[in-house]
C-alpha cells in the first residue's frame, strides 16, 4: 500500500500518550482486573465499555470460534489467554518505569530511534488489543497524522469478513503463545530521514550495481528469514491491519504483531522518509491473500537470535507512489519528480542505520512495490529498487511473485554487473527513455541495449 501525499504534523506530543498517564482513564481500565474475573464475551464487552466506545465483540466471538474449531470457544481464552492479556496490560506503569528512556514520538523530519524491551512491547500490544489507547489518541493534537491503534473494528466485525477474522486469530495466537512467558530481547524502531540525493547526485553516482538474485515465482518473503524484508507500506505505518486491510503490509503486521508497536509512535511518513523495524518475531502462518486471507496456524520463527536474544529480523517500511485516479503511463513514471521520489523513498528504507545493520542484513528481499492497485510499472520499480539498494551497498533478492519477467531481469542484471555498470549509468538511461505515449510497461531488452550502448561509448 502507500500514498503520494502525507499529513504533516507540527504539534504532536513529545511522548507517546500512554493510557496510564491519565489517572481517571487508567482507573477505569484497571476494572478489567477486578473480581469477579471476566468469564464471557458479555462480561468483557461490559467492562470495556467503561472506558472505550465499543458496540459489541461479535468479531472476537467469530474469531475465537474459528481459532478453536469449536462452537464453545470461550474456555481457553477466558481461563488462560485473557487473564494474561489483562495482566500484561496493567503492568504498563511498572514496565515504563524500567525503561532507560521515555517512549518518544518519532517526529516527522527528524532522524530518531526508539528501543524498547519486548516485555514492554507485549504490554503495549495488550493495551492496544483492549482499546485502552483509544481515548488517549482521540484527544491528541495532530492525531490525524497517526494511524489508529484501536482494535474496535476487528473486535466488533460482524463475521461478514473472513479476512478480518483471520487477522484477529493471528493476534489471539500471539497472546496465546506468550502466556506466562517472559519475552527476551529488544524491538528497535528507526525513522530514517536525511539520506536523499538530488538528481545530479543520482545521475553521477559511481556506486557499482550489485548482483540481484531472483526468487521463484509465487514465493513470499517469509521463505528468506535471514534477509531484511521490504514492507510495501501505507504512509500511515501498519495501513489497515486493524481496520479492513488485507494485503502485504497488513498480513505482515498480523503475523508479526510486534510490528504494530510502530503505530503508537510513528506519524505518517513524508516523501523522503522510511521506517525500519528490527526484532519483531513471526508467530503465525497464513494462507491466501487479500479477501481470501486465512489464518494458517502457529509458526515457529527460524530467525537467528542476537546475544541479548533479540530476534534477528528487519522490516523496511516504504510507502509507494499512489497513481490511482491519475496518470499511470510509463512516460509519467519516468519523469524526474516521480523517479526521484521513488529512488529517495527506497534509499531511506534500504540505508543501513548502522554498521551492524549492514553486517547482519547485507541483502534485502523486495518485489513489485506499488504495482497492484497503485498502478506502478513493475519492471521500472525493480530497476529503481536495484539502484537504491546498490547505492547504499545492499544486494537484492527480488521476489517477482505473479510477474513473469524474472529471467529477463536476471539476465539484464548479470550483464550489467559483468560490464561494471554503475547506479549512475542505469539511471542516465532511465532518465533519457522516451516511451510511447500510452505505454504502461518497460522492456528490459530496450533498457539493456541503451545501457550497453552508453557503456561502449564510455570505454576508452
Amino acid at each position: 500500500m502507500g500514498c503520494s501525499s502525507s499529513v504533516e504534523a507540527t504539534d504532536l506530543p513529545l511522548h507517546v500518550p500512554l493510557p496510564c498517564s491519565d489517572k481517571r482513564h487508567w482507573k477505569e481500565v484497571q476494572a478489567l482486573g477486578a473480581e469477579p474475573a471476566i468469564t464471557s464475551i458479555s462480561d468483557l464487552s461490559s467492562r470495556m465499555r467503561g472506558y472505550c466506545d465499543l458496540s459489541n465483540l461479535s468479531g472476537l466471538k467469530a474469531a475465537l470460534t474459528a481459532f478453536s474449531g469449536s462452537d464453545n470457544p470461550d474456555g481457553d481464552f477466558f481461563a488462560r489467554i485473557l487473564p494474561d492479556i489483562i495482566k500484561r496490560a496493567l503492568s504498563l506503569p511498572d514496565l515504563i518505569a524500567q525503561q532507560d528512556q521515555p517512549l518518544y514520538m518519532l517526529q516527522q523530519g527528524k532522524r530518531a530511534q526508539q528501543r524498547i524491551t519486548r516485555e514492554l512491547g507485549a504490554s503495549l500490544l495488550a493495551n492496544m488489543f483492549l482499546n485502552t489507547f483509544d481515548y488517549m489518541f482521540e484527544k491528541m493534537k495532530s492525531g490525524n497524522a497517526m494511524n489508529s491503534p484501536s482494535f474496535v473494528s476487528l473486535l466488533s466485525d460482524q463475521g461478514l469478513h473472513p479476512q478480518e477474522s483471520a487477522k484477529l486469530q493471528m493476534f489471539v495466537n500471539f497472546f496465546r503463545r506468550i502466556v506466562g512467558t517472559p519475552l527476551q530481547g529488544m524491538i528497535t524502531i528507526d525513522r530514517v530521514v536525511g539520506v536523499s540525493l538530488g538528481e545530479q547526485d543520482w545521475l553521477n553516482s559511481q556506486k557499482p550495481l550489485l548482483k540481484i538474485e531472483l526468487a521463484p515465482m509465487l514465493q513470499g518473503f517469509e521463505s528468506a528469514p535471514e534477509l531484511a524484508h521490504a514492507d510495501f507500506a501505507n504512509m500511515f505505518i501498519g495501513g489497515g491491519v486493524l481496520s479492513g486491510g488485507c494485503v502485504q503490509e497488513e498480513i505482515r503486521f498480523a503475523i508479526c504483531p510486534e510490528l504494530c508497536l510502530s503505530m503508537l509512535m510513528c506519524p505518517c511518513m513524508l516523501a523522503e522518509e522510511a521506517i525500519q523495524i528490527v526484532g519483531a518475531e513471526q508467530f503465525s502462518s497464513y494462507n491466501g491473500y487479500a479477501f481470501s486471507l486465512q489464518f494458517g496456524g502457529d509458526h515457529v520463527d527460524a530467525s537467528k537470535r542476537a546475544e541479548d536474544a533479540s530476534v534477528m529480523s528487519a522490516v523496511l517500511a516504504m510507502d509507494a507512489l499512489d497513481l490511482r485516479g491519475g496518470n499511470q503511463s510509463l512516460g509519467f513514471q519516468l519523469q524526474a519528480e516521480p523517479l526521484l521520489r521513488d529512488l529517495n523513498k527506497s534509499l531511506a528504507a534500504f540505508t543501513p542505520v548502522d554498521k551492524g545493520s549492514l553486517e547482519c542484513f547485507p541483502c534485502v528481499a523486495t518485489g513489485n512495490w506499488g504495482c497492484g492497485a497503485f498502478g506502478g510499472c513493475a519492471p521500472l520499480k525493480a530497476l529503481v529498487q536495484w539502484a537504491s539498494a546498490s547505492q547504499c551497498g545492499r544486494q537484492l533478492r527480488y521476489f517477482p511473485f505473479d510477474q513473469d519477467f524474472g529471467p529477463e531481469l536476471q539476465q539484464f542484471a548479470d550483464d550489467a554487473v559483468v560490464r561494471n555498470a554503475t547506479v549512475g549509468d542505469l539511471l542516465s538511461v532511465l532518465w533519457d527513455l522516451k516511451p510511447p505515449k500510452y505505454s504502461r510497461t518497460l522492456a528490459f531488452d530496450h533498457v539493456r541495449s541503451k545501457l550497453q550502448a552508453n557503456l561502449k561509448k564510455r570505454s576508452p
